[in-house]
């Protein structure tokens, strides 16, 4: 009988510590096969993309050609939220949320 895994099981996924200890390589691996994009960032001479990847975010900064891959950091969801959420456009959206 054939067993099929779960793809959203989380028994695959690595420690946020353990993900950042591992080689770029590997980590670029895991970020491709079970991360989900979430925003993409373009500012002059930096490319950033943001995962989700289990319960916390990865970010990969690329070089400046941007095929090459310079970093790739796994981070909590509050220095995620800090990092990329605008708070004034966040309270924005938040207050006309409520008023609807």
């Amino acid at each position: 009988m054939l067993i099929m895994s779960n793809m959203y099981s989380f028994d695959n996924y690595l420690p946020i510590a353990t993900f950042n200890d591992s080689t770029i390589f590997f980590k670029a691996l895991e970020v491709f096969r079970y991360g989900f994009l979430i925003d993409s960032i373009e500012e002059v001479g930096e490319y950033r993309q943001l995962y989700s990847y289990h319960n916390y975010y990865v970010e990969i900064i690329y070089k400046e050609n941007y095929e090459e891959i310079k970093d790739i950091m796994a981070m909590p969801i509050s220095v995620a939220l800090n990092k990329y959420v605008d708070e004034v456009e966040f309270d924005i959206a938040f207050r006309d949320l409520i008023a609807a």
